[in-house]
Protein backbone atom coordinates (compact mmCIF):
# COMPACT_ATOMS: atom_id res chain seq x y z
CA UNK A 1 0.00 0.00 0.00
CA UNK A 2 1.22 3.44 -0.78
CA UNK A 3 2.16 5.56 2.10
CA UNK A 4 0.28 8.94 2.95
CA UNK A 5 3.36 10.57 1.33
CA UNK A 6 3.10 8.84 -1.55
CA UNK A 7 -0.66 9.28 -1.64
CA UNK A 8 -0.20 13.11 -1.35
CA UNK A 9 2.03 13.15 -4.30
CA UNK A 10 -0.16 11.21 -6.50
CA UNK A 11 -2.86 13.28 -5.67
CA UNK A 12 -1.34 16.69 -6.41
CA UNK A 13 0.28 15.08 -9.65
CA UNK A 14 -3.71 13.74 -10.86
CA UNK A 15 -5.06 17.14 -10.35
CA UNK A 16 -2.79 18.88 -12.36
CA UNK A 17 -3.22 16.62 -14.96
CA UNK A 18 -7.04 16.93 -14.62
CA UNK A 19 -6.57 21.17 -14.98
CA UNK A 20 -7.90 21.45 -11.21
CA UNK A 21 -4.97 23.12 -10.30
CA UNK A 22 -3.59 25.99 -12.83
CA UNK A 23 0.30 27.63 -13.29
CA UNK A 24 0.60 29.89 -11.10
CA UNK A 25 -1.99 28.86 -8.71
CA UNK A 26 -1.41 28.42 -5.16
CA UNK A 27 -1.88 24.76 -4.32
CA UNK A 28 -3.89 23.65 -1.44
CA UNK A 29 -2.63 24.51 2.28
CA UNK A 30 -0.47 22.38 4.49
CA UNK A 31 -2.88 22.15 7.12
CA UNK A 32 -6.18 21.16 4.78
CA UNK A 33 -4.14 18.87 2.94
CA UNK A 34 -2.79 17.23 6.07
CA UNK A 35 -6.85 17.27 7.44
CA UNK A 36 -8.01 15.46 3.85
CA UNK A 37 -5.24 12.85 4.22
CA UNK A 38 -5.66 12.38 8.08
CA UNK A 39 -1.59 12.73 8.14
CA UNK A 40 0.84 15.24 9.88
CA UNK A 41 1.64 18.77 8.42
CA UNK A 42 5.27 17.38 8.48
CA UNK A 43 4.16 14.58 5.99
CA UNK A 44 2.31 17.16 3.13
CA UNK A 45 5.68 19.21 3.88
CA UNK A 46 7.53 16.44 2.76
CA UNK A 47 5.20 15.29 -0.05
CA UNK A 48 5.33 18.86 -1.39
CA UNK A 49 9.32 18.88 -1.33
CA UNK A 50 9.38 15.84 -3.46
CA UNK A 51 6.94 18.09 -5.77
CA UNK A 52 9.78 21.03 -5.83
CA UNK A 53 12.42 18.76 -6.35
CA UNK A 54 10.70 17.52 -9.80
CA UNK A 55 10.46 20.84 -10.61
CA UNK A 56 6.38 20.99 -11.05
CA UNK A 57 5.76 23.16 -7.87
CA UNK A 58 7.46 26.30 -6.38
CA UNK A 59 7.61 27.60 -2.85
CA UNK A 60 7.65 31.48 -1.91
CA UNK A 61 8.25 32.45 1.37
CA UNK A 62 5.50 33.09 3.72
CA UNK A 63 3.07 32.59 0.57
CA UNK A 64 2.76 29.12 0.25
CA UNK A 65 3.36 26.19 -2.95
CA UNK A 66 2.38 27.11 -6.28
CA UNK A 67 2.26 24.93 -10.04
CA UNK A 68 5.47 26.12 -11.88
CA UNK A 69 4.17 27.28 -15.58
CA UNK A 70 4.09 24.83 -18.50
CA UNK A 71 3.66 21.45 -16.40
CA UNK A 72 0.03 21.18 -17.89
CA UNK A 73 0.80 22.21 -21.61
CA UNK A 74 0.30 19.78 -23.89
CA UNK A 75 2.99 18.52 -26.45
CA UNK A 76 2.99 22.04 -28.77
CA UNK A 77 6.00 21.57 -31.77
CA UNK A 78 6.11 17.97 -33.88
CA UNK A 79 9.07 16.41 -35.41
CA UNK A 80 7.85 17.76 -38.70
CA UNK A 81 7.19 21.21 -37.73
CA UNK A 82 9.63 24.28 -37.43
CA UNK A 83 12.69 23.56 -35.59
CA UNK A 84 14.75 26.98 -34.49
CA UNK A 85 18.27 26.39 -33.98
CA UNK A 86 18.73 30.15 -34.64
CA UNK A 87 17.05 31.90 -31.62
CA UNK A 88 18.65 32.67 -28.56
CA UNK A 89 15.27 32.83 -26.18
CA UNK A 90 14.52 30.29 -24.02
CA UNK A 91 11.23 27.89 -24.05
CA UNK A 92 8.92 29.87 -22.65
CA UNK A 93 7.27 26.71 -20.05
CA UNK A 94 11.01 27.18 -19.21
CA UNK A 95 11.00 30.45 -18.14
CA UNK A 96 9.88 31.48 -14.51
CA UNK A 97 7.23 33.69 -15.55
CA UNK A 98 4.87 32.83 -12.09
CA UNK A 99 8.05 33.42 -9.97
CA UNK A 100 8.33 36.56 -11.54
CA UNK A 101 5.46 37.97 -11.70
CA UNK A 102 5.02 37.27 -7.88
CA UNK A 103 8.13 39.12 -7.35
CA UNK A 104 7.06 42.04 -9.51
CA UNK A 105 3.93 42.44 -6.98
CA UNK A 106 6.04 42.72 -4.16
CA UNK A 107 8.15 45.19 -5.57
CA UNK A 108 5.81 47.41 -6.21
CA UNK A 109 4.69 47.38 -2.71
CA UNK A 110 7.87 47.54 -1.18
CA UNK A 111 9.48 49.97 -3.21
CA UNK A 112 5.82 52.25 -3.95
CA UNK A 113 7.29 55.54 -3.34
CA UNK A 114 10.27 55.45 -5.32
CA UNK A 115 8.35 54.82 -8.39
CA UNK A 116 7.33 58.40 -8.40
CA UNK A 117 10.93 59.34 -8.50
CA UNK A 118 14.22 58.58 -9.55
CA UNK A 119 16.60 55.97 -8.12
CA UNK A 120 20.40 55.97 -7.60
CA UNK A 121 21.93 55.32 -11.28
CA UNK A 122 24.42 52.60 -9.89
CA UNK A 123 21.47 50.60 -8.72
CA UNK A 124 19.58 50.24 -5.73
CA UNK A 125 21.50 49.17 -2.25
CA UNK A 126 19.80 46.32 -1.13
CA UNK A 127 20.36 44.85 -5.08
CA UNK A 128 23.89 45.46 -5.04
CA UNK A 129 24.24 43.71 -1.91
CA UNK A 130 22.26 40.79 -2.88
CA UNK A 131 24.33 40.64 -6.20
CA UNK A 132 27.61 40.53 -4.10
CA UNK A 133 26.52 37.00 -1.94
CA UNK A 134 25.71 35.94 -5.50
CA UNK A 135 29.35 37.26 -6.96
CA UNK A 136 30.71 36.28 -3.95
CA UNK A 137 29.48 32.60 -4.69
CA UNK A 138 31.37 32.90 -7.66
CA UNK A 139 34.77 33.06 -6.23
CA UNK A 140 34.35 37.16 -6.98
CA UNK A 141 34.91 39.21 -4.34
CA UNK A 142 33.79 42.40 -4.59
CA UNK A 143 32.26 45.05 -2.61
CA UNK A 144 28.72 46.74 -3.29
CA UNK A 145 30.36 50.10 -3.97
CA UNK A 146 31.89 48.45 -7.27
CA UNK A 147 28.82 46.72 -8.86
CA UNK A 148 27.01 49.20 -10.97
CA UNK A 149 23.37 47.53 -12.09
CA UNK A 150 22.82 47.88 -15.63
CA UNK A 151 19.70 47.76 -18.09
CA UNK A 152 21.29 44.41 -19.47
CA UNK A 153 24.36 43.44 -20.39
CA UNK A 154 24.13 45.58 -24.00
CA UNK A 155 24.15 49.01 -21.79
CA UNK A 156 27.20 47.73 -20.46
CA UNK A 157 28.87 47.53 -23.96
CA UNK A 158 27.59 50.61 -25.18
CA UNK A 159 29.08 52.56 -22.32
CA UNK A 160 32.27 50.92 -22.57
CA UNK A 161 32.78 51.49 -26.23
CA UNK A 162 31.68 55.08 -25.37
CA UNK A 163 33.64 55.92 -22.67
CA UNK A 164 37.67 57.07 -22.14
CA UNK A 165 39.98 54.70 -20.92
CA UNK A 166 43.33 55.43 -18.85
CA UNK A 167 46.17 55.33 -21.63
CA UNK A 168 46.25 55.97 -25.12
CA UNK A 169 44.77 52.87 -26.87
CA UNK A 170 41.67 53.54 -28.50
CA UNK A 171 40.72 50.39 -29.90
CA UNK A 172 38.85 47.11 -29.01
CA UNK A 173 40.52 43.87 -29.44
CA UNK A 174 37.63 41.11 -29.99
CA UNK A 175 37.71 37.77 -30.33
CA UNK A 176 36.85 36.10 -33.88
CA UNK A 177 34.20 35.17 -33.98
CA UNK A 178 32.38 37.44 -31.18
CA UNK A 179 29.37 38.29 -29.91
CA UNK A 180 27.36 40.20 -32.57
CA UNK A 181 25.74 42.63 -29.91
CA UNK A 182 29.20 44.17 -28.53
CA UNK A 183 30.39 44.18 -32.32
CA UNK A 184 27.10 46.48 -32.72
CA UNK A 185 27.57 48.98 -29.96
CA UNK A 186 31.08 49.44 -31.06
CA UNK A 187 30.22 50.27 -34.47
CA UNK A 188 27.47 52.76 -33.53
CA UNK A 189 29.99 54.28 -31.07
CA UNK A 190 32.40 54.25 -33.77
CA UNK A 191 34.89 52.53 -31.46
CA UNK A 192 37.99 51.17 -34.00
CA UNK A 193 37.50 47.34 -33.65
CA UNK A 194 40.73 44.83 -34.32
CA UNK A 195 40.39 40.86 -34.24
CA UNK A 196 42.79 38.41 -33.21
CA UNK A 197 41.17 34.49 -34.43
CA UNK A 198 39.44 32.38 -31.19
CA UNK A 199 39.12 28.42 -32.03
CA UNK A 200 37.79 25.51 -29.94
CA UNK A 201 41.07 25.42 -28.31
CA UNK A 202 41.58 29.13 -27.84
CA UNK A 203 43.62 32.15 -28.77
CA UNK A 204 47.04 32.37 -29.80
CA UNK A 205 48.74 33.86 -26.92
CA UNK A 206 52.15 35.33 -29.17
CA UNK A 207 49.58 36.97 -30.63
CA UNK A 208 47.93 38.35 -28.34
CA UNK A 209 50.90 39.64 -25.94
CA UNK A 210 51.89 41.36 -29.59
CA UNK A 211 48.50 43.08 -29.31
CA UNK A 212 48.89 44.19 -25.69
CA UNK A 213 52.10 45.47 -26.11
CA UNK A 214 51.40 47.97 -29.09
CA UNK A 215 49.86 50.36 -27.26
CA UNK A 216 46.69 50.38 -29.75
CA UNK A 217 44.25 49.09 -27.58
CA UNK A 218 41.48 50.65 -25.05
CA UNK A 219 40.48 46.83 -23.74
CA UNK A 220 40.16 43.20 -25.20
CA UNK A 221 36.74 41.98 -25.04
CA UNK A 222 36.36 38.22 -23.94
CA UNK A 223 33.64 35.52 -23.56
CA UNK A 224 36.17 32.78 -21.44
CA UNK A 225 32.93 30.40 -21.77
CA UNK A 226 30.44 29.10 -24.01
CA UNK A 227 31.87 31.56 -25.84
CA UNK A 228 28.32 32.58 -28.46
CA UNK A 229 28.49 31.38 -31.26
CA UNK A 230 31.35 28.13 -30.67
CA UNK A 231 30.10 27.28 -27.32
CA UNK A 232 34.02 26.69 -26.43
CA UNK A 233 35.33 27.51 -23.28
CA UNK A 234 39.30 28.66 -21.83
CA UNK A 235 41.11 26.54 -19.89
CA UNK A 236 42.32 27.61 -16.74
CA UNK A 237 45.77 28.06 -17.93
CA UNK A 238 44.75 30.32 -20.58
CA UNK A 239 43.04 32.30 -18.39
CA UNK A 240 45.71 32.82 -16.33
CA UNK A 241 48.21 33.35 -18.69
CA UNK A 242 45.49 36.25 -20.54
CA UNK A 243 44.99 38.09 -16.72
CA UNK A 244 49.10 38.19 -16.80
CA UNK A 245 49.80 39.94 -19.98
CA UNK A 246 46.60 42.36 -19.15
CA UNK A 247 48.31 43.09 -15.77
CA UNK A 248 52.00 43.32 -17.45
CA UNK A 249 50.88 45.50 -20.29
CA UNK A 250 48.03 47.16 -18.47
CA UNK A 251 45.32 46.69 -20.83
CA UNK A 252 41.64 46.24 -19.31
CA UNK A 253 39.89 43.28 -20.06
CA UNK A 254 35.90 43.55 -20.21
CA UNK A 255 34.98 39.90 -19.60
CA UNK A 256 31.46 39.06 -20.74
CA UNK A 257 29.89 36.02 -18.63
CA UNK A 258 26.70 35.94 -19.47
CA UNK A 259 25.97 31.81 -19.04
CA UNK A 260 28.15 31.60 -15.67
CA UNK A 261 25.02 30.12 -13.97
CA UNK A 262 25.67 27.11 -16.56
CA UNK A 263 29.29 26.43 -15.52
CA UNK A 264 29.29 23.06 -13.59
CA UNK A 265 33.34 22.79 -12.93
CA UNK A 266 33.67 24.50 -9.58
CA UNK A 267 37.32 25.68 -10.12
CA UNK A 268 36.23 27.28 -13.69
CA UNK A 269 36.86 30.74 -11.94
CA UNK A 270 36.18 33.74 -14.13
CA UNK A 271 39.14 36.03 -15.01
CA UNK A 272 37.96 38.60 -12.32
CA UNK A 273 38.71 36.21 -9.98
CA UNK A 274 42.45 35.94 -11.18
CA UNK A 275 43.02 39.36 -11.37
CA UNK A 276 41.64 40.56 -7.93
CA UNK A 277 39.68 43.23 -9.46
CA UNK A 278 42.75 45.70 -11.05
CA UNK A 279 42.35 44.97 -14.78
CA UNK A 280 39.25 43.16 -15.36
CA UNK A 281 35.58 44.70 -15.72
CA UNK A 282 33.05 41.77 -15.27
CA UNK A 283 29.49 42.04 -17.11
CA UNK A 284 26.59 39.64 -16.14
CA UNK A 285 23.20 39.10 -17.86
CA UNK A 286 20.53 37.63 -16.33
CA UNK A 287 18.50 37.36 -19.10
CA UNK A 288 19.30 33.63 -20.62
CA UNK A 289 19.01 32.73 -16.94
CA UNK A 290 15.84 34.34 -16.21
CA UNK A 291 13.32 36.82 -18.58
CA UNK A 292 15.44 38.55 -21.66
CA UNK A 293 12.65 41.19 -21.03
CA UNK A 294 13.24 42.28 -17.27
CA UNK A 295 16.73 44.10 -18.59
CA UNK A 296 18.87 43.44 -15.89
CA UNK A 297 22.09 42.86 -15.73
CA UNK A 298 25.31 43.69 -13.34
CA UNK A 299 28.97 45.41 -13.93
CA UNK A 300 32.10 45.34 -11.77
CA UNK A 301 34.27 48.24 -12.52
CA UNK A 302 37.95 48.77 -10.59
CA UNK A 303 37.41 51.00 -8.21
CA UNK A 304 39.31 53.72 -10.59
CA UNK A 305 36.69 53.07 -13.02
CA UNK A 306 32.99 53.19 -11.21
CA UNK A 307 32.58 56.75 -10.68
CA UNK A 308 33.13 57.33 -14.80
CA UNK A 309 30.85 54.51 -15.72
CA UNK A 310 27.79 55.85 -13.57
CA UNK A 311 28.35 59.74 -15.12
CA UNK A 312 28.01 57.87 -18.56
CA UNK A 313 25.15 55.50 -17.97
CA UNK A 314 23.06 58.41 -15.90
CA UNK A 315 23.52 60.07 -19.29
CA UNK A 316 22.01 57.21 -20.96
CA UNK A 317 18.98 56.51 -18.66
CA UNK A 318 19.26 57.93 -15.31
CA UNK A 319 18.58 54.64 -14.04
CA UNK A 320 17.46 51.13 -14.53
CA UNK A 321 13.82 49.96 -13.93
CA UNK A 322 13.20 49.88 -10.26
CA UNK A 323 10.59 47.36 -10.43
CA UNK A 324 13.17 45.10 -12.74
CA UNK A 325 15.37 45.79 -10.38
CA UNK A 326 13.18 45.27 -7.13
CA UNK A 327 12.25 42.14 -8.32
CA UNK A 328 15.32 40.59 -9.04
CA UNK A 329 16.44 41.54 -6.02
CA UNK A 330 13.56 39.68 -3.99
CA UNK A 331 13.93 37.07 -6.20
CA UNK A 332 17.53 36.27 -5.54
CA UNK A 333 16.98 36.70 -1.67
CA UNK A 334 13.75 34.56 -1.37
CA UNK A 335 16.49 31.70 -2.82
CA UNK A 336 14.32 31.26 -6.07
CA UNK A 337 17.38 32.43 -8.62
CA UNK A 338 19.30 29.67 -7.03
CA UNK A 339 17.12 26.81 -6.93
CA UNK A 340 15.89 27.81 -10.95
CA UNK A 341 20.11 28.22 -11.94
CA UNK A 342 21.11 24.76 -10.49
CA UNK A 343 17.87 23.50 -12.65
CA UNK A 344 18.31 25.33 -16.05
CA UNK A 345 22.51 23.93 -15.13
CA UNK A 346 21.45 20.32 -15.20
CA UNK A 347 19.18 20.52 -18.02
CA UNK A 348 21.27 22.19 -20.40
CA UNK A 349 24.44 20.12 -19.51
CA UNK A 350 21.79 17.01 -20.37
CA UNK A 351 20.54 19.00 -23.24
CA UNK A 352 24.58 19.58 -24.65
CA UNK A 353 25.69 15.66 -23.89
CA UNK A 354 22.68 14.91 -25.92
CA UNK A 355 23.29 17.46 -28.92
CA UNK A 356 27.00 16.47 -29.27
CA UNK A 357 26.01 12.53 -29.15
CA UNK A 358 23.51 13.02 -31.92
CA UNK A 359 26.57 15.23 -34.09
CA UNK A 360 28.81 12.42 -33.80
CA UNK A 361 26.06 9.99 -35.20
CA UNK A 362 24.83 11.91 -37.89
CA UNK A 363 27.91 14.00 -38.52
CA UNK A 364 30.58 11.46 -37.78
CA UNK A 365 33.70 12.32 -38.96
CA UNK A 366 32.92 14.09 -42.26
CA UNK A 367 31.23 17.63 -40.56
CA UNK A 368 33.05 19.29 -37.99
CA UNK A 369 31.62 20.68 -35.05
CA UNK A 370 32.77 22.00 -31.92
CA UNK A 371 32.13 19.99 -28.16
CA UNK A 372 30.94 22.19 -25.50
CA UNK A 373 30.85 20.94 -22.06
CA UNK A 374 27.39 22.90 -21.31
CA UNK A 375 25.63 25.63 -22.70
CA UNK A 376 23.97 26.67 -25.27
CA UNK A 377 25.47 26.60 -28.74
CA UNK A 378 27.63 24.48 -31.32
CA UNK A 379 29.16 25.51 -34.56
CA UNK A 380 29.36 23.51 -37.54
CA UNK A 381 32.50 24.04 -40.16
CA UNK A 382 31.25 23.25 -43.10
CA UNK A 383 32.87 21.80 -46.19
CA UNK A 384 34.55 23.03 -48.89
CA UNK A 385 32.28 25.04 -51.40
CA UNK A 386 29.15 24.90 -49.53
CA UNK A 387 29.05 28.21 -48.51
CA UNK A 388 26.75 28.74 -44.82
CA UNK A 389 24.26 31.55 -46.65
CA UNK A 390 22.93 28.48 -49.29
CA UNK A 391 22.90 26.05 -46.86
CA UNK A 392 20.25 28.88 -44.47
CA UNK A 393 18.38 29.34 -46.91
CA UNK A 394 17.48 25.80 -47.93
CA UNK A 395 17.21 25.15 -44.39
CA UNK A 396 14.69 27.83 -44.17
CA UNK A 397 12.28 26.00 -46.50
CA UNK A 398 12.46 23.20 -45.04
CA UNK A 399 11.14 24.65 -41.99
CA UNK A 400 14.87 24.95 -40.01
CA UNK A 401 16.11 28.10 -38.81
CA UNK A 402 20.24 28.25 -38.36
CA UNK A 403 22.63 31.61 -37.94
CA UNK A 404 25.44 32.00 -40.63
CA UNK A 405 28.84 32.47 -38.22
CA UNK A 406 29.81 35.52 -39.80
CA UNK A 407 27.04 37.60 -38.39
CA UNK A 408 29.77 37.13 -35.43
CA UNK A 409 33.25 38.08 -37.29
CA UNK A 410 34.72 41.73 -38.63
CA UNK A 411 33.92 41.76 -42.33
CA UNK A 412 37.47 41.30 -43.15
CA UNK A 413 37.07 37.77 -41.22
CA UNK A 414 33.82 36.47 -42.71
CA UNK A 415 34.20 33.44 -44.99
CA UNK A 416 30.21 32.00 -44.92
CA UNK A 417 31.62 28.87 -44.12
CA UNK A 418 30.16 27.99 -40.60
CA UNK A 419 26.76 27.86 -38.37
CA UNK A 420 25.50 28.42 -35.44
CA UNK A 421 23.22 26.02 -33.99
CA UNK A 422 21.11 27.03 -30.43
CA UNK A 423 19.83 24.43 -28.70
CA UNK A 424 18.15 26.77 -26.32
CA UNK A 425 14.79 26.37 -27.36
CA UNK A 426 14.90 22.70 -28.96
CA UNK A 427 13.36 19.76 -27.38
CA UNK A 428 15.44 16.70 -27.74
CA UNK A 429 14.04 14.73 -30.30
CA UNK A 430 13.55 17.66 -32.53
CA UNK A 431 17.47 18.28 -31.84
CA UNK A 432 18.01 14.88 -33.78
CA UNK A 433 15.54 15.60 -36.44
CA UNK A 434 17.06 18.82 -37.21
CA UNK A 435 20.65 17.64 -37.22
CA UNK A 436 19.42 14.87 -39.49
CA UNK A 437 18.07 17.60 -42.33
CA UNK A 438 21.46 19.79 -42.33
CA UNK A 439 23.21 16.81 -42.69
CA UNK A 440 21.31 15.77 -45.52
CA UNK A 441 21.04 19.71 -46.90
CA UNK A 442 25.33 20.02 -46.46
CA UNK A 443 25.57 16.51 -48.86
CA UNK A 444 23.37 17.33 -51.46
CA UNK A 445 25.20 20.79 -51.75
CA UNK A 446 28.34 19.04 -51.68
CA UNK A 447 27.13 17.10 -54.84
CA UNK A 448 25.78 19.68 -56.65
CA UNK A 449 29.53 21.71 -56.59
CA UNK A 450 31.59 18.64 -57.34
Amino acid sequence: MDTKHEQIVAYMIREVEEGHIRPGHKLPSIRAVAHMFSCSPNTVVHAYQTLEREDVIYAVSKSGYYLVEGKVRSHTRTESGPIDFASTTPRGDFLPFQQIEHCLRQAISLYKEELFGYTDPQGIATLRNELRKHFHAQQIFVQPGQIVVVTGAQQAFSILTRMPFPGEGQAVLVEQPTYFGFLAAADVAGCPVIGIQRDDQGIDLGELEAHFGSGQIKFFFTVPRFLNPLGTSYSMEQKKRIVELASKYGVYIVEDDYLADLEEDAKADPLYALDDGKQVIYIKSFSKTILPGIRMGAAILPERLVDLFINYKNAADIASPILSQGALELYMKSGMYRRHATRIRDHYREKMRYAIEVCARVFGSGIQYTCPSSGVFITLQLPQYVKASVLQDRLKQKGISVTNVDQHLLPENQRNDRIRLCIIGVEQPQIEAGFIVIEEEIRRLERRVR
